[in-house]
C-alpha cells in the first residue's frame, strides 16, 4: 500500500508541472493580447489621419477631369468631375446604409463619360428607408465629387447581390459584363446630391482620436494584466 501511494504521488507531481505550464502559457497569451490590439488600433488611427489629410487636400483643390489610364490606380480620394457624363443604366439601391443612426439606401448608378465612353459608378446620395426613389433627369445631376472605394457590406447568406434595383451588395463583376468598356475603380461620391437625396459623407465616421482612445484603453488593460500576472508569479514562488 505504501509503495502504491508513493507511486501515485510521484505521478501527480509529474503531471502537475505540465498543466501549470499550459496555464502560464495561456495567461501569457491573454496578457499580450491587449498590447497587440493597442498596436492595431494605433495603426488604424494613423491610417485614418492619412485619409483625412488626403481628403482635406482634395477639398481645397479644384476638381480635375476624370481621365482613364491604362494602369488605373485605386481610388485616391481625389476631387473629380465627369466629362460629358450621362447615365449608362438603371439605379442601384444599396440597402442597410446607415446615416445619422437611420437606416436607408445609397443610390448608385453607372455612368459613361468622356470621348472614350469610360464607365464609373456614381454615388448620387442617400435616401431614408420608406421614401420612394424619385425619377432623376441627367441635367439635375452635377457629376462632380470624390473618388472613393466601392462600398462593401458584411452581408448574410441569401443576400441580394446585383447591378440594378434594391441590392445588399454591388456585383462589380456583373456590372462589367453588363456594361462592357473601360471601368474606373471605386465610385464617385457626388458633392451635391439632388433633392431629396442627402450627400453621403466622404469623411470617415470613425475619426483618428477614437482609434487612439481605444489603443490607450487596450494598453491600460495590458498593464493591469501584466501586474496581475507578476503578482501571481511572485506569490507562487513565495509559496514554494
Amino acid at each position: 500500500m505504501t509503495v502504491s501511494s508513493t507511486h501515485s504521488d510521484s505521478e501527480k507531481k509529474q503531471a502537475r508541472p505540465g498543466w501549470q505550464r499550459l496555464l502560464w502559457l495561456f495567461l501569457l497569451l491573454i496578457t499580450l493580447l491587449p498590447y497587440a490590439l493597442a498596436v492595431w488600433q494605433w495603426q488604424r488611427g494613423q491610417d485614418k489621419e492619412l485619409l483625412l489629410r488626403s481628403l482635406t487636400s482634395a477639398m481645397s483643390t479644384a476638381p480635375v477631369g476624370l481621365v482613364y489610364r491604362e494602369v488605373e490606380p485605386p481610388p485616391e480620394f481625389t476631387r473629380v468631375r465627369l466629362i460629358q457624363g450621362e447615365p449608362a443604366g438603371p439605379l442601384l439601391e444599396l440597402r442597410n446604409s446607415y446615416l445619422g443612426g437611420q437606416s436607408g439606401r445609397r443610390i448608385l448608378q453607372p455612368w459613361r463619360q468622356g470621348p472614350d465612353r469610360s464607365l464609373i459608378l456614381l454615388d448620387l446620395g442617400w435616401l431614408v428607408d420608406g421614401a420612394r426613389v424619385p425619377d432623376f433627369k441627367p441635367e439635375q445631376i452635377q457629376p462632380q465629387g470624390y473618388r472613393m472605394p466601392t462600398p462593401h457590406h458584411f452581408v448574410l447568406s441569401g443576400a441580394v447581390k446585383g447591378v440594378a434595383g434594391p441590392v445588399d451588395e454591388v456585383d462589380e463583376a456583373a456590372l462589367r459584363r453588363r456594361y462592357p468598356g473601360r471601368w474606373f475603380q471605386g465610385v464617385v461620391v457626388l458633392e451635391n446630391s439632388p433633392d431629396p437625396l442627402l450627400h453621403w459623407p466622404v469623411v470617415p465616421e470613425f475619426m483618428p482620436d477614437r482609434h487612439y482612445a481605444y489603443a490607450i484603453q487596450w494598453l491600460l488593460l495590458g498593464f493591469c494584466l501584466t501586474a496581475l500576472s507578476w503578482l501571481m508569479w511572485r506569490r507562487r514562488h513565495e509559496i514554494h
